[in-house]
């Protein structure tokens, strides 16, 4: 199973548009094992202190695989250089 944690924010049309990146990605992978948790930074002091500026912010065992904007290609790229290590 992929873990991904998505640090996020309500009202933030970047956080939005990642979302759609990250899930076209797996689409394209047709890869569907995968737990995406997100997590509102708005909610946690010490969250929006360490990401306030850097949301949306897409994480896989605890490394940042992007931050801000959330490019489709990079993402696909990423998922799909990790998916291969573990087939």
């Amino acid at each position: 199973m992929l873990e991904l944690v998505y640090y996020t924010r309500d009202r933030c049309p970047l956080c939005d548009e990642g979302m759609e990146q990250i899930k076209l990605a797996l689409s394209e992978l047709r890869y569907s094992d995968v737990k995406m948790t997100a997590i509102d930074i708005d909610e946690d002091d010490a969250l929006q202190e360490v990401y306030m500026m850097r949301v949306p912010v897409l994480c896989h065992k605890s490394q940042v695989i992007q931050e801000g904007i959330i490019d489709f290609v990079y993402v696909y790229d990423y998922l799909k250089e990790y998916l291969g290590t573990i087939k």
